[in-house]
């Protein structure tokens, strides 16, 4: 069952441009709809976030295609060798070109995939980066839900419901990290990765405390 497509939510107006409504086809077409939900929460809360924070998004329907895709690296489509962020960006960078959208404005969408779980970094980029960065960790980790009102969350819930997320995005990323352990070395999924068996080469993945008294160098 694909995710309801609406005009707008919450005062938030919802892209409906060739481009935006292509995102969505492709973010139905390879995830569940736990994930679809995800996306759309996730771009809703963006754009309400930077609202609040008084900034502009010049660019919507690059913002948009970004929160779409902002996870594509965590399904089997678009599984690939790296860190999920970086294959997510990777596979949404191609569906931009294949689209006819600019280089500079697919690497746009890249860095806002690429870069949307690195605390201190996103947040001081462009408007179209800080959305994803800002909405992703509203709906993830609940980061900024104290300055929702309950009328708008619970708007934006009832619409995309969460559908038993927070499960079922670990055990996303939990397989993530089983399939691909040498990309959770020193990031923030190592500890998921440990916590779960994850092993590299037969042992648990290291912390980075581990990797660094494994460097080769004395002082």
């Amino acid at each position: 069952m694909p995710a309801k497509r609406l005009k707008s939510l919450a005062g938030v107006p919802i892209p409906d441009t060739e481009l935006a409504i292509a995102a969505l086809d492709l973010l139905e077409a390879s995830s569940p709809l736990f994930l679809s939900n995800h996306c759309l929460r996730s771009y809703v809360f963006g754009s309400l976030a930077i609202r609040q924070a008084g900034r502009t998004v010049i660019d919507e329907e690059i913002a948009f295609c970004a929160a779409m895709l902002h996870d594509l690296g965590l399904v089997p489509n678009h599984l690939g060798r790296n860190r999920f962020e970086v294959d997510g960006a990777d596979a949404a960078r191609r569906f931009c070109l294949e689209h006819k959208v600019s280089e500079e404005r697919a690497e746009r969408v890249w860095e806002a995939i690429a870069l949307h779980t690195s605390t201190g970094i996103a947040s001081r980029m462009s408007a179209e980066i800080a959305l994803v960065h800002f909405g992703a960790g509203l709906d993830f980790l609940g980061l900024g839900i104290e300055r929702l009102p309950q009328d708008v969350l619970e708007q934006i819930l009832d619409t995309y419901p969460r559908l038993n997320f927070k499960t079922a995005f670990r055990d996303l990323l939990v397989a993530h990290c089983r399939a691909n352990p040498a990309a959770q070395v020193l990031t923030w999924t190592d500890d998921i990765a440990r916590s779960n068996g994850c092993t590299l080469h037969g042992e648990p993945i290291p912390t980075a405390t581990q990797v660094m008294q494994a460097a080769p160098f004395t002082e």
